[in-house]
């Protein structure tokens, strides 16, 4: 009618994921188990090496005895995402003449982001083809991913009138 007992339970494990991935592979010591009578069977949800995703993951073992008897030791396991974006194809600055008009349209490629996990958002400041006012205008995208990681790409488009007043 005793139920056994796990010794050396873990404490709950607070990891980074890790690199380019949007898991974490965690290991620890496993507890051991014994009984005052008879086989003692320990069994887990994970073991340890074990790839956790990202958020909060319970561990728990169970030692069972031959009579049936049981008893359960539990952490957890909390991965964090604290990897950033990255922003591919930033550009350098553009140069835009625009003749007599004081103003100029701007074109290129935007950059793409990507991230570990996922990015939940990707914005500008501005778009190709709008137009800029004559002098220097600074264009900045920003990729935030779903834990919150910034990055940001900024690159400017200079507007210059060339074109000798009359």
């Amino acid at each position: 009618i005793i139920d056994p007992v796990i010794s050396g339970c873990p404490s709950d494990y607070l990891v980074s994921n890790d690199p380019r991935t949007c898991t974490a592979s965690v290991s620890w010591t496993a507890p051991t188990s014994n009984d005052n009578c008879g086989a003692v069977s320990l069994t887990s949800t994970h073991s340890p090496g074990f790839n956790f995703s990202i958020g909060t993951t319970e561990v728990i073992y169970t030692a069972t005895d031959d009579y049936g008897n049981m008893s359960t030791c539990s952490f957890e396991v909390v991965v964090t995402d604290d990897e950033d974006p990255v922003i591919n194809g930033c550009l350098a600055d553009i140069v835009v003449s625009t003749g007599v008009l004081c103003d100029g349209a701007a074109i290129w490629t935007p950059p793409t982001a990507s991230d570990n996990c996922s990015v939940s958002s990707f914005v500008s400041s501005h778009n190709p083809g709008d137009i800029f006012p004559k002098g220097t205008t600074t264009v900045l995208y920003t990729a935030t991913d779903a834990a919150g990681n910034i990055a940001t790409c900024t690159f400017n488009v200079i507007v210059v009138v060339d074109v000798d007043p009359v």
